[in-house]
């Protein structure tokens, strides 16, 4: 019991540690086919199981994924063997083999921060590696090993396999979340700081937050099987919250249907063209989307304005940190103007929230991918939207299989894992269209009936609700302080530019030179800390910032000229790109400034 206390304060310890819960009569013969292999072997028996073939490069910062931890040894080999700057990942499946060394075996070897341990089932392993790819362990994804212990390289390669394709495929994953071009990013940003005077006009998104909680929400997209019940959606007015994607907005004021919301994602001017441009919204409608948009549409816009920020994107932390914005003002946006309406719904408590025309897939009968009544009836526009989609066949509503593409199942991924995460009611009365898996399928007719009986007030209540708590002379104060360090950070860099650029190095390089250089060299590490500790060059900076780490920790950790060049070359890359980016942040944010004195008017909008 002693022992087990212990063990358990240790894992407590370190909070990355991954441990699932407890089921009973978990692989009992894998565990006693593994005592028989291993446990009953001593230390030194142990230490021959080792196998050298996967021995870690005590020169290198690697990440080691060691499949196993009931052959402790094997692990304890590991951590000795490697870098000190390196980290082992052990992956446990077996809950049994990690309860029979939780309660008999001393785990003080995971004291070390360079160990995380996850115990529990597979099917748990893309949330862990996502949650801890999500660190700065994505700094050291070139350097990926994978060690199996002894168990598992004998007996069981197929569960070994499982992982290592998962580790790959995650990886693969959060490289491309991570990889947006710098010139994309800038885009981006000066889109943001053109609109950023429009947050003085919007609801505070904080109090929103289950506003709404536990009343039906209706998501209105634009899929093709909308055609068929978008006459009942009439009838569920004022009974039920409807929040429209900007592509079918004015198809439904055209049917007489005033969505309480309309939600936009995209940032480029054919949005506005084809869905704001002369376009007469009811002044009870509200707007959603994130400062990214089009600026002509938070111009143009009569009704309220509301503007959340992104769930866990840099610069948007950096944003609500510089404005002082508090509460849970973020929602998951994911990546279609019907994913910002569905992780609006989530916010303001909606319950349930049910989905309509979100086919995520062309129409089996007559190859349509959108309602009628939409742009996509110019044949033209369809034909360029979707001239260069993969197409392919996923699971249907009704069964059997529908035509969809890649980018839709994208969609249709993100939905399904919004709602196991969040643990949500979510009713997919599309009725057509991709089946989208964790939601309760039924007809619209049945929903109304069921859950759409009580009257729904939304403009009272949203008219109700303050702005945000910023003036617009607080927002040209604080800016001008970011754009004064921004200043001061550019000559750092710059500085250190210089340095680097100056060094000589070359085969006549004594030791002596060399350490001297290598010292020099290693100052830069304070300015890859300064990117990745500023969450707006982090976002800004995320491609270069990745690359250039990953480059560093390939290079042996061996005192040459030839290591030293690459160290000096890599690093006159990434200041490069830093100075260039810290330029350009400074030239944004000093025009945003300058058309804040222009239009000083916003805040009596």
């Amino acid at each position: 019991m002693e022992l087990l206390e212990k063990n358990i304060d240790i894992l407590t310890q370190n909070p990355i540690h991954w441990i699932g819960e407890y089921k009973r009569g978990n692989q009992q013969s894998l565990l006693e086919m593994d005592l028989n292999q291993n446990q009953k072997n001593t230390s030194s028996k142990s230490l021959l199981l080792f196998d050298k073939k996967q021995r870690p490069n005590a020169l290198k910062k690697e990440l080691i994924f060691a499949i196993g931890i009931n052959s402790l040894q094997e692990i304890k080999v590991l951590f000795q063997t490697m870098s000190k700057e390196s980290v082992i990942i052990i992956i446990e499946p077996s809950r049994t083999f990690f309860d029979s060394v939780l309660n008999n075996k001393d785990l003080s070897i995971l004291k070390s921060q360079n160990i995380i341990l996850f115990a529990d089932d597979l099917t748990n392993l893309p949330l862990f590696l996502d949650h801890i790819f999500s660190t700065n362990l994505i700094y050291l994804v070139k350097n990926i090993r994978f060690y199996l212990t002894h168990y598992y390289r004998e007996f069981n390669v197929k569960v070994s396999t499982e992982i290592v394709k998962e580790v790959k495929s995650t990886v693969k994953y959060k490289a491309l979340t991570y990889g947006n071009s710098i010139q994309d990013s800038l885009t981006g940003f000066k889109q943001n700081m053109k609109n950023i005077k429009h947050l003085i006009v919007s609801k505070n998104v904080a109090k929103l937050q289950d506003i709404f909680k536990n009343v039906p929400a209706i998501i209105v997209a634009a899929g093709p099987s909308l055609n068929k019940n978008i006459k009942q959606i009439k009838n569920m007015k004022s009974r039920v919250i409807i929040i429209a994607v900007d592509t079918i907005a004015e198809k439904l004021i055209d049917e007489g249907i005033i969505p309480d919301f309309v939600c936009s994602i995209e940032r480029e001017k054919e949005t506005y063209d084809y869905f704001y441009k002369n376009k007469r919204f009811p002044k009870e409608v509200n707007l959603v989307g994130p400062l990214l948009l089009y600026p002509p549409i938070f111009d143009e816009f009569k009704g309220n304005k509301i503007i959340p920020m992104r769930e866990n994107v840099g610069e948007y932390i950096w944003l609500r940190e510089t404005l002082g914005l508090f509460g849970q003002n973020s929602v998951s946006l994911g990546l279609s103007c019907a994913h910002v309406a569905f992780g609006f719904a989530e916010h303001i408590g909606a319950s349930p929230i049910i989905l309509v025309g979100q086919d995520l897939a062309f129409d089996s009968s007559n190859g349509n991918s959108h309602a009628g009544g939409t742009i996509y009836d110019n044949k033209v526009f369809a034909n360029n939207v979707f001239s260069n989609v993969n197409e392919i066949n996923v699971e249907g509503y009704d069964g059997g299989t529908v035509p969809s593409t890649d980018i839709w199942v994208s969609f249709k991924k993100w939905f399904e894992k919004e709602i196991v995460d969040k643990e949500l009611f979510v009713i997919n009365a599309t009725e057509g269209g991709a089946k989208i898996e964790n939601t309760l399928q039924m007809k619209l007719i049945e929903v109304i009936e069921k859950y759409c009986s009580e009257p729904v007030v939304v403009s009272d209540k949203i008219d109700s609700v303050e702005n945000y708590p910023i003036s617009l002379k607080t927002m040209k104060t604080v800016l001008n302080d970011q754009r004064n360090i921004l200043d001061q950070l550019k000559r750092e860099f710059d500085n250190q530019y210089l340095k680097i650029n100056r060094l000589k190095i070359n085969k006549k390089s004594t030791e002596k030179e060399l350490m001297k250089n290598l010292s020099v060299l290693q100052e830069t590490d304070n300015y890859f800390q300064q990117v990745n500790n500023n969450w707006l060059l982090r976002h800004n900076l995320q491609p270069v910032l990745l690359t250039s780490l990953w480059d560093l920790n390939s290079i042996e950790q061996v005192l040459s000229v030839e290591n030293l060049k690459k160290n000096k070359e890599i690093q006159l890359g990434f200041l490069e790109a830093s100075i260039f980016v810290l330029k350009e942040l400074y030239s944004i944010i000093e025009n945003s400034l300058i058309e804040m004195k222009v239009n000083n008017g916003v805040e009596k909008e």
